[in-house]
């Protein structure tokens, strides 16, 4: 036997498996049929996602028109019940009545002073001037830390 009868090459070797490329061509065509099938879900997703958030935000405006018109009617409202002819309608309905110079009483309070000036507050004192200014060097720093440094090691060794 020769090499050639053994090995087959490349060539022989897809010649013995016809409709193989076919195959090759059906599963690439079925693979993009099913890439496109996915995007369009996606995008059809996408679509119906953004229609109803702004289906929703239609909504919302209009329930917030339909709610400001409802508080500007009640402000109407609320205004003409406290419009001064109403009161004083409802207050003689209620038995009251204008004051006059027999019904009003006056208290007189001992000691008390309706025209006395308004007081005004003592201003406050200036605040005091600092009693210790810092002065202090970073070379004074280390000074003061070593001297402490050797107090403690002299304090040590008396011990």
């Amino acid at each position: 036997m020769s090499q050639d009868e053994q090995q087959p090459g490349w060539g022989q070797h897809t010649l013995q498996q016809p409709g193989r490329d076919q195959r090759q061509v059906v599963a690439l065509l079925a693979l993009m049929v099913i890439v496109v099938i996915l995007i369009g879900a996606l995008y059809l997703i996408q679509t119906t996602t953004t229609t109803t958030t702004v289906r929703q935000l239609q909504q919302m405006g209009d329930r917030r028109a339909r709610l400001e018109r409802e508080n500007e009617r009640l402000r109407a409202e609320i205004a003409e019940f406290e419009s001064l002819p109403r009161l004083m309608t409802r207050a003689a309905e209620l038995g009251f009545h204008a004051a006059g110079d027999d019904d009003i009483d006056y208290v007189v309070v001992e000691g008390y002073r309706y025209d006395r000036p308004q007081s005004t507050p003592a201003p406050a004192p200036p605040p005091a001037a600092p009693t210790q200014v810092y002065d202090e060097t970073l070379s004074g720093w280390f000074q003061k830390q070593w001297d402490g440094l050797r107090q403690q090691f002299d304090e040590w060794q008396n011990e």
